[in-house]
C-alpha cells in the first residue's frame, strides 16, 4: 500500500468520527429549552447552548468535561482524539473538572468561524475511498480498509473497527461499497442546525449589509488569504 496521503487521513478521520457522533447521537434524544438568560446571542452561540444545555442536568452553566467530546461532536465538529486534548487545555476547569459556558462558548463561537473541524465534503471522501481503490471497482475489501484505518493517523480500537465494518461491510461478500456508506454517513443536518451553515449565511448578512465597496474589498481579502 501506498504511504498514507492527507485524502487517506481525511478518510479516516471522518470514519472514525461518525461512529462517535453516531454514539453522541444516541444520548440527545431531546434538545431541551433554554433555561439561562442570554441577551443578544447569534444564532450560533443558541445553537451551542441548546446542546451544551442538554449536558449540563445540574443547570449550574457547567458540564464534566468527560463529556465535552461528546458534546462537540453531537454539533457536527470532527476531531480528533488530539485536537479533543487541546480543547480541552483551553476550556476546562482544571479545580472542578468540568467545562463552563463562557469558556466553552468563547472557544467553540472562534473555532466555528474559523471553519475549525468542518467535515469534509462527499467529494474528498470519495477520492480518498478510491486511493484505496485502484482498479476502480466501486468497493474495498473488509481486510483493506480495516488495515488502513488502523494504519493512518490515530489507529481506531478493535470497537470502532467492528462498529464501523457492521454498517459499511456486506458480511457475506466482504466488501464496501464505499459510495453507499458515504451516503450513509453524510446524514443532511437542517441549515437552521448546521453551524457551519448558520456562519455562513452571517457572514453573507454581513457582507450584504456592507457598502458596495467595502464588500469589494472584504471579497478580494477572502480571494487572496
Amino acid at each position: 500500500m501506498d504511504s498514507p496521503t492527507e485524502d487517506t487521513k481525511s478518510l479516516r478521520s471522518l470514519s472514525r468520527a461518525s461512529i462517535r457522533q453516531s454514539i453522541a447521537s444516541r444520548r440527545l434524544t431531546r434538545i431541551e429549552s433554554i433555561r439561562m438568560s442570554i441577551i443578544e446571542t447569534s444564532l450560533l452561540e443558541k445553537r451551542l447552548c441548546e446542546i451544551f444545555d442538554v449536558f449540563d442536568t445540574a443547570k449550574t452553566g457547567e458540564v464534566d468535561v468527560k463529556d465535552l467530546g461528546t458534546i462537540i461532536r453531537a454539533l457536527g465538529c470532527v476531531v480528533t482524539e488530539a485536537e479533543l486534548q487541546e480543547i480541552q487545555v483551553q476550556v476546562e476547569d482544571v479545580v472542578k473538572n468540568c467545562v463552563p459556558l463562557d469558556k466553552f462558548l468563547d472557544y467553540m463561537n472562534s473555532a466555528i468561524n474559523e471553519r475549525k473541524f468542518k467535515p469534509a465534503e462527499p467529494e474528498d471522501l470519495l477520492k480518498a475511498f478510491q486511493l484505496l481503490d485502484p482498479e476502480n471497482r466501486g468497493y474495498i475489501m473488509h481486510d483493506d480498509l480495516e488495515k488502513a484505518m488502523m494504519e493512518v493517523g490515530e489507529p481506531l480500537s478493535q470497537e470502532e473497527i467492528d462498529d464501523m465494518m457492521s454498517i459499511a461491510c456486506d458480511p457475506e461478500t466482504k466488501r464496501i461499497n464505499y459510495e453507499h456508506y458515504i451516503n450513509l454517513l453524510l446524514v443532511k443536518i437542517p441549515d437552521e442546525l448546521n453551524l457551519y451553515s448558520i456562519v455562513d449565511a452571517m457572514d453573507a448578512a454581513r457582507l450584504e449589509a456592507m457598502p458596495k465597496k467595502r464588500r469589494l474589498e472584504s471579497l478580494l481579502m477572502e480571494y487572496q488569504t
